[in-house]
């Protein structure tokens, strides 16, 4: 009798504590809503495109970041959501602020070295495309429909950020944004992949399993997230 109400006592416990839990993360949720819903897309800060023969954006990046007002590492990930997801809503900016910079930290690197890590080695350093644009690389190679298909660096930083993106990148560096994708480090769009099989295969045999986002619905929003099993 005594062993059954203490079971009961631990039932009762762990349903209190899982509504606690899920309180806070609803409040947490709600937080991030808030803070994401005061975002507005705002003015571009810097006017430097991409050249479209090597697909590397001149100038250095603290050079850029000091014409927008921001510090090298803010500008770096606001560079990224403006590239990567700059129509996206607001939430999905966050969510791929976040898996960048979870990989940045978990690789031991700045957000800026991280995403100006190339393949080919003479765009070191520098913002630019996704895809290796400049066919004087030895690492250039294209598909069989003659596309380029070799990536070069992690993400896109190609495009220049706008106000709005700055204050996501802002707010997910200093905490007010916080990780709500569950440790993601890496996302895709599957329709925008020759072969999202393939891609969401090359994840899984490396460890990484789907993320499950709040906010974020893969099959009306088109994008998906992956974090380290």
């Amino acid at each position: 009798m005594v062993a059954g109400g203490a079971a009961l006592g631990l039932g009762a416990w762990w349903l209190a504590r899982q509504s606690e839990l899920a309180g806070l993360a609803g409040e947490a949720s709600q937080a991030v809503n808030d803070a994401l819903n005061a975002i507005v897309k705002g003015n571009r800060l810097t006017h430097a495109p991409y050249d479209k023969t090597t697909g590397v954006v001149p100038g250095a990046p603290e050079e850029l970041a000091a014409a927008a007002g921001l510090d090298v590492e803010t500008y770096s990930l606001a560079r990224m959501i403006a590239s990567e997801e700059g129509r996206s809503n607001n939430t999905i900016k966050a969510a791929v602020a976040w898996a960048i910079k979870n990989k940045a930290d978990r690789l031991g690197r700045t957000i800026t070295d991280h995403l100006t890590r190339t393949v080919e080695p003479t765009h070191r350093g520098f913002y630019g495309t996704y895809i290796l644009l400049d066919q004087s690389s030895s690492h250039y190679s294209e598909d069989s429909d003659g596309n380029p298909n070799q990536g070069d660096r992690d993400a896109s930083t190609a495009n220049d950020p706008y106000d709005g993106d700055a204050q996501i990148a802002a707010a997910v560096q200093s905490g007010q944004i916080a990780d709500f994708t569950g440790g993601a480090e890496q996302f895709d769009r599957p329709d925008h992949e020759r072969n999202p099989g393939a891609v969401a295969k090359k994840r899984t045999d490396a460890g990484m399993v789907l993320a499950d986002v709040p906010g974020i619905d893969p099959d009306a929003d088109g994008i998906r997230f992956w974090r380290r099993a």
